[in-house]
């Protein structure tokens, strides 16, 4: 059985069109989430840090 979130729309939906494909970008929110995208931005950015950092010391 499929686990269904309740989500909150952040912003209105619009499209943005490449080439001769047309995207619909839509926004949601998850209310349950424990995380802000503040702090996702941030667990991105320390991984890229650690994997930059990681093939540094291997080249040495």
């Amino acid at each position: 059985m499929p686990h269904i979130l309740q989500t909150a729309t952040l912003g209105a939906p619009y499209k943005r069109k490449c080439g001769n494909t047309t995207f619909i970008i839509s926004s949601f929110g998850n209310p349950n989430a424990k995380n802000t995208a503040e702090d996702l931005i941030l667990q991105i950015l320390e991984n890229r840090i650690r994997e930059t950092v990681k093939e540094v010391e291997d080249v040495d």
